[in-house]
């Protein structure tokens, strides 16, 4: 049996983008004041951990789904986001919300990060601890399911480079960073 206790730094980087992109299903008319910041320490930790392609690929998809968010605030378009955001059917608890917790205060305090960068990995880790259920690591006793949500996430990172490369080929030519931004 394999017992994982934290997060790889692409999985953590999986996570965050992935909630990122579900926050942006609230946008109604502006876009919610943490996006820029997730984006921000998204590519911070892509960047120091080095995650070539796989960080790319993250990086990609929060781009298209901002740009999907912005134009919906700009003319009511609603497009689809790119992967089924239901897939991921294990929510980070506690433990796991900790240890991306670390993993971005670990970042934050590595020589590489600039002031804004660590300001924004440090807002980041400050909304990761308001998502659901972190206060029950403190009160009772829970059982880690950062394996169950790896192996989550390990998946939605495949679904997300095959869209990305669905995309690629609609488009007659590969994707590049900057279209999509």
């Amino acid at each position: 049996m394999s017992i994982q206790t934290h997060f790889t730094p692409t999985e953590a980087c999986t996570l965050i983008a992935h909630e990122a992109v579900s926050m942006l299903d609230t946008v109604q008319t502006e876009m919610p004041q943490c996006m820029k910041e997730f984006r921000t320490a998204l590519e911070t930790l892509c960047t120091i951990h080095e995650l070539g392609k796989d960080g790319e690929t993250l990086l990609a998809w929060v781009d298209v789904e901002i740009a999907s968010a912005e134009r919906f605030i700009a003319d009511g378009v609603n497009l689809p986001y790119m992967i089924d955001m239901c897939r991921l059917n294990t929510e980070p608890d506690a433990v796991a919300q900790m240890d991306l917790v670390w993993m971005l205060f670990d970042t934050a305090a590595m020589e590489e990060c600039g002031p804004e960068q660590r300001q924004a990995l440090l807002n980041t880790a400050r909304t990761v601890t308001e998502m659901c259920g972190l206060d029950d690591l403190l009160l009772t006793t829970l059982k880690s399911n950062a394996v169950t949500l790896a192996k989550g996430l390990g998946t939605e990172l495949a679904d997300i480079h095959a869209a990305l490369q669905a995309v690629a080929e609609q488009s007659s030519g590969p994707v590049q960073q900057q279209e999509v931004l």
